[in-house]
């Protein structure tokens, strides 16, 4: 008993010297987490900017008040200035940054705004609208480029974190999961995306930059629900890094070396058989201008023969445009000659109509994760919402009308 009494007091001091150190324990990798996750955040935050652009829309203003106005035709059309805000980040240090067409729908300016709060004009690069990814260009100096990781090496469910505007508030941020890839390398995300976050980058855990959110999926929305709309969505897809980087090569190419068109489709089964036969013939191209028609048998390029499509292919795309070139064919069994003049080939030119909708272009995808999905744009949402709520005043003015009429 005297032994025991002896012991007790050392088993309880070590049982509460290991509690407490493995609780210091817990504490220390949890502040350690914590410096970790600033530390990446920050080390990414600069590689990201606001995107803004300006642009004038109209819109009718009713004159008439209360129940009058739901009969009324009495309307003012006007003007104002629409600034749509999104997000982008900066591809290198050349100036180049990358972002959603839909952010530029319709632009008459466009803004960039840095991570430091620096505002440059951009100038509008070009677009993609298969993708609807867009690349535009500021000149400024000691920029902070993405480090770009190879997406094709990120498996399912990998943590991975966002980095970008929140309502036209930068360096916002967010942790997910890739949930899905599809065949194609598009990453189905799992985190909180805010309106604005469209361009925002999706980051590994080792700061590398692994894709771009284009959409955001949200359930159904039914008006019972408008009241108590929660802005931050729990889905989004994003463009792998590795189709990004194709894509904006792609596009700064076509910006930096003009290439060649002549506007004309070749038939690829005709070379089976000895021949490079016209299929297609673009409308106002140089090749319909030249003369050239569908079912023509071309022989030379310049007085030269070529072998393959591919040779003749890149025969015109490194012609200058404004070049007047000469092509033989067949036609009819006859030798002719055109003497087409090559312009620049260009590449997807911003329709306001059609980057609008840019943004669903991957809304294929939201199909395949539930049927009870769909993408929804943050701004018909408000839109109607703020149409219901006018409504509910004129029911209100109307009710308070009635109530004054003697019964």
């Amino acid at each position: 008993m005297y032994l025991m009494k002896k012991i007790a007091p050392i088993i309880i001091s070590f049982t509460l010297f290991v509690f407490s150190n493995s609780y210091s324990q817990k504490t220390n990798s949890l502040e350690t987490l914590q410096v970790e996750i600033t530390n990446l955040i920050n080390q990414t935050k600069h590689s990201i900017v606001t995107v803004s652009s300006i642009s004038t829309h109209s819109y009718t203003i009713d004159k008439n008040e209360g129940f009058i106005s739901l009969f009324g035709n009495n309307v003012e059309e006007r003007k104002g200035k629409l600034w749509i805000i999104g997000s982008g980040i900066i591809y290198n240090e050349q100036g180049y940054i990358i972002t959603k067409s839909s952010t530029l729908s319709n632009f008459e300016e466009i803004k960039v705004t840095l991570c430091d709060s620096t505002e440059y004009d951009a100038k509008f690069i070009g677009n993609d609208e298969a993708t609807g990814l867009a690349v535009i260009k500021i000149e400024a100096e000691n920029l902070k480029p993405a480090t770009l990781g190879n997406s094709d090496d990120v498996p399912v469910y990998s943590m991975v974190y966002i980095v970008g505007n929140s309502m036209g508030i930068s360096s916002y941020a967010s942790f997910g999961i890739i949930n899905s890839i599809t065949s194609d390398k598009v990453f189905i995300i799992s985190a909180p995306i805010n309106p604005g976050s469209n361009g925002a980058g999706v980051f590994n855990l080792k700061g590398e930059l692994i894709g771009l959110i284009s959409a955001q999926i949200t359930p159904n929305v039914s008006s019972a629900s408008f009241a108590n709309f929660n802005y931050s969505i729990q889905n989004g897809i994003a463009a792998s890094s590795n189709r990004l980087q194709q894509i904006t090569n792609e596009i700064i190419q076509f910006h930096l070396q003009p290439i060649g068109w002549l506007g004309i489709d070749l038939d690829v089964d005709s070379l089976a058989r000895g021949k490079i036969i016209v299929s297609h013939i673009i409308p106002g191209s140089p090749a319909q201008k030249s003369g050239l028609k569908t079912g023509d048998w071309l022989l030379k390029y310049n007085e030269s023969f070529f072998k393959s499509l591919d040779q003749f292919a890149n025969l015109i795309e490194k012609t200058k445009p404004g070049t007047i070139i000469s092509i033989d064919f067949i036609r009819a069994g006859r030798p002719l000659k055109v003497f087409p003049r090559i312009t620049n080939k260009k590449r997807s030119v911003i329709n306001p109509q059609k980057s609008a909708k840019s943004s669903t272009d991957f809304s294929s995808y939201s199909s395949r994760i539930s049927q009870q999905q769909k993408i929804v744009d943050e701004e018909i949402l408000l839109q109607l919402l703020n149409r219901i709520n006018a409504l509910e005043n004129e029911v209100s003015v109307l009710k308070s009308k009635l109530k004054k009429v003697p019964q």
